[in-house]
């Protein structure tokens, strides 16, 4: 807000008119719409419709959007016949405006409120100017919050409205905040969303800023509540939640003029806070950080810059100075400098370059709070250096320009020095400006412009890229084994698109891709920034998938002797590299193929663990037995008596299958006859002793052939002596 009496903006001043300067400049200016005097009161045409004719009045400080498709939108402001509320977009390629909302003129500065939460064709915000708050949220959708008009009754001071404006359906929707003028904020606690709390009447409050959640921010700006009697100013930050409907009080004091803290220049910390200010202006980095420059109070003007970090609740003073009125550095044109700054102002205009949001436009602007002077001149803030380049304009206030014919891009053309303007970027990085408050040679006074110019930069000019960068980087390992995976990081909020789109699972933040596909494949990725602020890029990679490992082998023999106790193992893995050969828990050999010596009777088993060049693996397992080679022992006597010692006659064996034991009479009478090992002959036959002498026996048996494990028949005959 101005002073109180806001009629004086237009009343007659005396200016000391100064030529711009025509040294090297960073681009080219041209006017491509509107007219070249003050006091335009425009061409509305038909709402809804697109003409070459068609033109905004003459106007400053109201609310200006770029929406996703690249269009410029800018809503109200002090027009020729008070504060506006009419709707205007402008498209680029075209070079058209179309009137899309609102009246005319001043026909219903009250506006159409509607019932809140309730989109309506009949909705339209009451007329406003002097700052109000606006934000394109990351749907697309246009919010617009207080500023200096009337209320639902004409009652004029400053406002809490929150509205939201859908594209596609043309509607308003009132959505939060008091329909009357002058309401005093309601803090409640630091941190805490609450459906009591609010921001209060609020103007002179460019902030504007969205996070990658679709939050609305605002800091500061001119305490609303009492801007029809004098000026004060806030330092409080705030974040509007669009699911909840609810405000957060987030940093910042609650009390009116806080001087703040600027502690030490490029360390965030959380003591930080800017001092309280209006008609700053603002501009949202890629890294999702808020930046807020220049503004002041009643007395004076800053043209420090401050950055705050949502991730921390934190602010840090990274440029200029933390002096009021400070005269600022003008080295050249095109010289980026460290320590370099312009001068203190308000009602500067800012905008981050669509190509990309590490660098930031700074255009004109009033040295103080009382207007008379104006500034011409051109900057750009690079967040990566901090530095500032004075790209265009002179140095001196109040320049009356020179517009040339309409559309021409001349070295010699310049736009005349003003305050509170409109501004945009476009898709392809020109800056655009439309109206503000300017002196006028023709009528030597302040006047309300309706002139569009465009700027083309020369990008040999700045210590900066214009182009947004996506760096989609691909998986570090893509060389995998069947069924493992590998991943990929994707930059926070971008949109990708894979082909084809199987074999990978993506988070669920979408900041990360895992790859498992069953067979190679060739991926084609395609990403974008979100926004209109859109980085692009397009990898292809292919992942190649080793065919899996299968680990096998035979092992010889199965079973052995403790006479020939070597084990031969042969390798039959597949798709392996590399191999272990293990017994007990040791690895014996990493051979392909490997032998092991037995040194004791028993199982012996061996694992074998083949692996590939991407150390995926496979295991087997086989075992073998070492036993005794066969033994057979028959006795030449025994003694069937009572005294119980060596009563039977038996064989005793180790490692074989009997099959048949007899014995026979001298006479060749069958006296005996078996085949379990275990039993003997108890020198009888049919229940009666047998005589003592002379008996002979057949042993039929299996055994091992010839020290190996292979059995063969065997035969043993002999004869036994029965004692008594």
């Amino acid at each position: 807000m101005r002073k109180q009496n806001i009629i004086f903006l237009l009343l007659f001043c005396s200016f000391t008119v100064l030529n711009s300067s025509l040294h090297a400049q960073g681009g080219l200016w041209s006017h491509m719409h509107g007219s070249i005097g003050s006091g335009a009161q425009g061409l509305y045409g038909t709402k809804g419709v697109a003409n070459p004719t068609n033109t905004p009045s003459g106007r400053y400080q109201g609310a200006y959007w770029t929406d996703l498709n690249g269009n410029f939108w800018m809503f109200g402001g002090f027009h020729p016949w008070g504060y506006a509320n009419d709707l205007w977009k402008y498209d680029v390629a075209t070079n058209q405006w179309t009137w899309m909302n609102g009246p005319q003129s001043i026909t219903d500065q009250n506006g159409e409120f509607g019932t809140m939460g309730v989109p309506s064709a009949n909705n339209y915000p009451s007329a406003r100017t002097f700052g109000p708050n606006c934000w394109t949220d990351n749907n697309g959708d246009l919010w617009l919050y207080g500023g200096f008009g009337y209320d639902v009754n004409g009652a004029q001071g400053g406002l809490s409205d929150l509205w939201r404006y859908n594209i596609a359906t043309n509607q308003w929707t009132w959505i939060n905040g008091s329909n009357l003028v002058n309401v005093l904020p309601v803090y409640g606690t630091q941190g805490v969303p609450s459906p009591t709390n609010h921001p209060g009447a609020r103007a002179e409050c460019k902030s504007g800023w969205v996070d990658p959640a679709n939050n609305l921010w605002l800091f500061g700006g001119q305490d609303g509540a009492t801007a029809s009697t004098t000026i004060n100013v806030r330092n409080d930050l705030w974040k509007y939640d669009i699911a909840t409907n609810q405000w957060t009080w987030m940093k910042g004091s609650n009390a009116l003029n806080a001087i703040g803290s600027y502690g030490t220049k490029g360390v965030e910390a959380a003591t930080n806070n800017p001092p309280a200010r209006l008609s700053f202006t603002k501009w949202k980095g890629k890294d999702n950080q808020f930046y807020v420059f220049a503004g002041g109070n009643s007395a004076t003007a800053r043209n420090d810059v401050w950055r705050y970090n949502p991730a921390t609740n934190n602010w840090t003073w990274i440029s200029g100075t933390s002096a009021q009125g400070n005269s600022g550095t003008y080295n050249a044109h095109c010289a980026p400098l460290p320590n370099t700054y312009p001068s203190a102002r308000i009602e500067n205009q800012t905008v981050a370059t669509m190509g990309c949001t590490e660098v930031f436009w700074s255009f004109g602007g009033f040295k103080t709070i009382t207007n008379t002077e104006s500034f011409n001149d051109l900057w750009l803030f690079n967040s990566s250096t901090s530095d500032w380049t004075w790209v265009s304009g002179g140095q001196t206030t109040n320049a009356i320009g020179n517009f040339g014919p309409l559309g021409s891009s001349l070295p010699t053309n310049m736009i005349s020095s003003r305050g509170g303007v409109f501004i945009w970027s476009d898709m392809a990085n020109n800056l655009w400006i439309f109206g503000g408050l300017a002196y006028d040679s023709s009528i030597n006074q302040l006047g309300l412009k309706n002139d569009l110019w465009r700027f083309v930069p020369d990008s040999t000019c700045f210590g900066a890229g214009f182009q947004s960068v996506l760096d989609l980087i691909g998986p570090a390992d893509t060389l995998i084994c069947i069924g493992d995976s590998t991943m990929m990081d994707v930059p926070q909020q971008a949109t990708i698109i894979i082909t084809p789109s199987t074999g990978y699972v993506i988070n669920s933040d979408s900041t990360q891709i895992q790859f498992g596909p069953q067979a190679t494949t060739t991926y084609t990725i395609t990403g974008k920034d979100p926004g209109i602020c859109a980085g692009k890029d397009t990898l292809i990679f292919t992942i190649t998938v080793l065919p899996e490992v299968m680990a096998e082998f035979t092992l010889s023999p199965t079973q052995t002797l403790t006479t020939a106790p070597l084990f031969t193992l042969t390798n039959n893995s597949q798709n392996a590299t590399s191999y272990q050969w293990i017994y007990n828990g040791n690895v014996f050999s990493t051979s392909q193929d490997a032998s092991y010596t037995a040194t004791d009777t028993g199982t012996y088993c061996f694992t074998l663990v083949a692996t590939n060049i991407e150390n995926c693996s496979d295991t087997v397992t086989h075992c073998g037995t070492v036993v005794f080679p066969d033994h057979i022992f028959v006795p030449s006597a025994f003694s069937p008596n009572t005294d119980l010692i060596n009563n039977e006659f038996h064989i005793i064996g180790s490692n074989i299958t009997l099959k048949r034991f007899e014995v026979y009479s001298r006479w060749g009478e069958k006296v005996f006859s078996t085949k379990d090992i275990s039993k003997g002959w108890d020198g009888t036959y049919k229940n009666k002793p047998c005589e003592m002498g002379t008996y002979f026996y057949l042993i039929e048996y299996e055994g091992y052939k010839n020290n190996t494990t292979e059995k063969e028949k065997k035969l043993l005959k002999g004869d036994v002596n029965l004692i008594r």
